[in-house]
């Protein structure tokens, strides 16, 4: 690229040193241009009358001003990224506006200044400020004041510039007059009768809402009397009583009580007691008669403590008797017989102990029967009570809840009245306390230097437009030769062109609208430039690609080579019967390997079932094996690999494997680099002073051995670099391309990969530049006659630099053209904005 560089720094010096000649040449117009164009613009600064423009800043407010505000809904400006600028644009109108406009036209008596009024009083005699009567004379009255109104309000908003500052809640509000004093007053004044305005409206709205209010507030008074008489007679009717409480959120409320659902929850605990206690009498009875009643007094605590009505002393007496006469029987076994006096006579006394006890028992299991037959009376008697008492509490109950509903109502009526009580109290206050919705930042101060005619800047734009309109001029009548008539005709129209050159339209100082008309962004082309990543792919980018509608090559299949084994191999030896065997080892200097259970055995010069055998016969002659399963594989073969160099994407060494063709070796590669060419060198071990040169195929359809040969182990292949030609200069994509040694490429191809000249390129004068070895050689190429087919193409080597140089007429013909098309569309722009704005 340093060659493409050379030339296009060579073409712009040529083009500049052209450029210079014919403005030296024609210095007498491009002089007269110049000055004429200068000393109008200082004449107009010297004339125009100096205009003083104040400014001051205001901001909407994020927050109240103050503390002291009794209305905590205070609204003020929403700091969101939406609302934000919404609120801002809303301010600024209101700024703009005709009322308040006028109420500063009043104030400040404008119409009367003489830096603001112009010819006012010549056009409107006998003006006055107020507005007359509907019956006044047509003329002399309210049509002179409408007509005067509308004047003054015209040229005020003319001089009155309000902007929103992006990105932050402040206003910019200036006024522009001749006075610079009259300047600062106008926008103090704006500033102070959009306050006034505001005031007055919130105190306005704030008297007729409360005249309003206080009408419904004696309603509502009467409203609250009314529900709260209603409530006391309609406790006194259900005999209903209520007490004052704190409910948990903070607030007072009241509860009803009443006598008889008092005794209703009286009435039904002892209803769930008697329940409780028949159930238990029941229990203890029925276990009582099938089982041994004096037992259950002695399991049950409740029982025992009845000692009056279960007592078990007698039975405890006859338990103890019979006790002592069992033993004294036993006793009596051992020494006598069965007759024997006293024998018989305990024999009878446990008898009759036996009779009382059943007696006892049976006098116990009645106690029981009572019992439970006067807690059944209990519980009925209870539950009887309770139904009486509830029919009459479920009366109550419902004029509970008829006085809950009354309550509430009143209640709502009262929160009610004294919440619009409150607020007629406080409107009076609250529409003097709060405050406005903006804060002055800045107040407008007498400015002291005019911003109005702005000498440097104007001459300083007068020279550049004159130094670029004589420029264009000389080189349409050096182009042209001697003028006449339509070449002056021409002349004007570019004068007039460039003149509304890249223009801009003014900023408007109106409206809500955008501030400027936005220019229109400059393209250096004006077709449109395609996406590089849409460019067509170059022939040597497709590699192992087979094109649309061409059929795949088969793989070529080739059988491995019988290599035997040697030192540096890497060998995978296991035995079938026995798994620990299993190794991995590599062939030693010596062509032995030592394996766990036999040592070294010799394996050189044989092939994998070769040295199987040996190692069983070495198994064999250990005594460890008798019937041993060998199986030896070669996993790597030392000086049996291929090497990959040159282009491709992944250089290295890899294996001489089942597959070692040109093809397959690429292909484990990762194929070739976007850079390849077509060319590939294969060094074979026993011939590296000859290498053999190999063309690819680009098709992929040749089976034959001629693009695709059989590699042998040991080779090198080094895929070469295809070669580069360079197109720079005034072409849409320059840069290098690749060329394809066997194809090449001609000049015309390589102009297409560059996507071809530009609008503004100086086809017919193209250089292609090429080294030799006596030096380099430049070759002009006619490119439009080379394209349309009339000259033949040409030839294009590696390292060819093909530049495309630009004509400097073709550029300032479009740039002006352009310019001229996008200041009449910003005009255009800018005028239906003003227009959509003022009506």
């Amino acid at each position: 690229m340093r060659h493409g560089e050379s030339a296009s720094r060579y073409s712009s010096q040529t083009s500049l040193r052209a450029l210079w000649e014919i403005v030296v040449r024609r210095r007498q117009l491009v002089a007269s241009m110049v000055g004429g164009l200068l000393l109008a613009c200082l004449l107009y600064c010297l004339i125009a009358p100096k205009q003083y423009e104040a400014t001051a800043k205001v901001m909407l407010r994020t927050s109240p001003a103050s503390t002291l505000s009794l209305d905590p809904l205070q609204p003020t400006a929403s700091a969101s990224v939406l609302a934000g600028p919404l609120q801002q644009e809303t301010l600024a109108n209101v700024f703009r506006s005709d009322q308040l406009s006028w109420r500063v036209i009043t104030e400040l008596k404008l119409y009367q200044v003489t830096a603001f009024m112009g010819d006012f009083a010549y056009r409107y005699p006998g003006f006055r400020p107020e507005a007359p009567a509907a019956d006044a004379p047509a003329y002399s009255g309210l049509q002179i004041y409408t007509e005067g109104q509308s004047w003054l309000l015209e040229r005020f908003h003319r001089r009155l510039n309000v902007q929103t500052l992006p990105r932050t809640m402040l206003i910019q509000v200036r006024f522009r007059s001749r006075d610079p004093a009259l300047s600062a007053a106008v926008v103090n004044a704006l500033i102070r009768a959009y306050g006034e305005q505001e005031s007055e409206a919130r105190i306005q709205a704030t008297g007729q809402a409360s005249k309003w209010v206080g009408e419904q507030l004696k309603d509502l008074k009467t409203r609250v009397d009314e529900d709260e008489q209603r409530l006391s007679a309609f406790q006194r009717t259900h005999g209903l009583l209520s007490t004052p409480e704190t409910l948990a959120n903070g607030q007072t409320g009241e509860t009803q009580h009443s006598v008889a659902l008092m005794e209703i929850d009286e009435l039904g605990g002892q209803l769930v007691a008697a329940t409780s206690d028949r159930i238990l009498r029941e229990a203890v009875y029925r276990s009582a008669t099938e089982n041994d009643p004096e037992l259950v007094i002695a399991t049950d605590p409740r029982l025992q403590g009845e000692g009056n009505n279960f007592s078990t002393a007698l039975l405890e007496q006859i338990r103890a008797r019979r006790s002592a006469l069992e033993q004294e029987l036993a006793q009596f076994n051992a020494e006598h017989g069965p007759n024997f006096p006293r024998v018989v006579e305990i024999r009878g006394e446990l008898q009759d102990l036996d009779r009382q006890k059943h007696v006892e028992d049976a006098k116990l299991v009645e106690r029981f029967h009572s019992a439970l037959q006067t807690a059944t009376s209990r519980e009925q008697l209870v539950r009887k009570n309770l139904d009486e008492r509830t029919a009459e509490g479920m009366k109550l109950n419902q004029a509970a809840l008829e006085y809950a509903v009354m309550r509430e109502e009143s209640d709502r009526s009262h929160e009610l009245y004294m919440r619009v009580k409150e607020k007629v109290d406080e409107a009076g206050l609250s529409a003097g306390i709060e405050s406005s919705a903006i804060a002055v930042v800045d107040f407008a101060r007498q400015p002291v230097k005019p911003v109005a005619p702005d000498l440097v800047l104007y001459m300083a734009i007068t020279l550049f437009a004159g130094l670029w309109l004589a420029t264009g001029a000389a080189l349409l009548l050096d182009s042209l030769g001697r003028p006449d008539s339509k070449t002056l005709v021409a002349l004007l129209a570019l004068a007039l062109a460039g003149g509304m050159a890249r223009g801009q339209a003014p900023t408007p100082s109106t409206s809500g609208l955008p501030t400027g008309v936005a220019q229109i962004p400059q393209t250096k082309e004006t077709r449109s430039t395609p996406d590089p990543k849409e460019a067509p792919a170059v022939w040597n980018q497709s590699d192992g690609v087979n094109p649309k509608g061409t059929q795949p090559v088969p793989p070529q299949v080739s059988s491995p080579m019988p290599a035997p084994i040697g030192p540096g191999d890497l060998l995978e030896i296991s035995e079938y019967r026995t798994p620990e065997f299993h190794s991995a080892v590599r062939v030693a200097a010596a062509g032995t390997v030592t394996l766990p259970m036999v040592g070294e055995v010799r394996v050189e010069g044989l092939d994998e079932q070769a040295a199987a055998h040996a190692i069983e016969k070495a198994l064999v002659a250990k005594g460890m094996l008798l019937h041993p399963l060998v199986s030896v594989v070669v996993t790597t073969s030392a000086g049996q690999d291929i090497s990959m160099l040159g282009e491709v994407v992944r250089p290295g060494i890899y294996p001489y494997a089942m597959h070692h063709r040109l093809l397959d070796a690429i292909s484990q590669a990762s194929g070739v680099a976007p850079g390849a060419g077509r060319l590939v060198n294969i060094i074979h071990r026993d011939g590296p002073i000859a290498p053999q040169r190999v063309a690819l195929d680009p098709d992929g359809t040749d089976p034959g051995t001629e693009h695709n040969p059989e590699l042998m182990p040991g080779d090198t292949v080094e895929v070469s670099r295809a070669g580069l030609v360079y197109v720079v200069g005034d072409v849409i994509r320059p840069g290098g391309f690749p060329v394809d040694p066997v194809q090449g490429l001609t000049v015309v191809q390589a102009l297409t990969l560059a996507w071809g000249p530009t609008q503004n390129a100086a086809a017919t004068k193209a250089l292609l530049i090429r080294e030799q070895k006596g030096g380099r050689t430049l070759t002009t190429l006619n490119l439009k006659r080379m394209l349309r087919g009339q000259d033949p193409d040409q030839a294009i080597r590696d390292r060819d630099i093909l530049f495309v140089p630009d004509s400097m007429a073709k550029n300032l013909i479009n740039r002006t053209l352009e310019s001229a098309i996008q200041s009449a569309i910003g005009v255009s722009i800018y005028s239906g904005l003003v227009y959509s704005q003022r009506y």
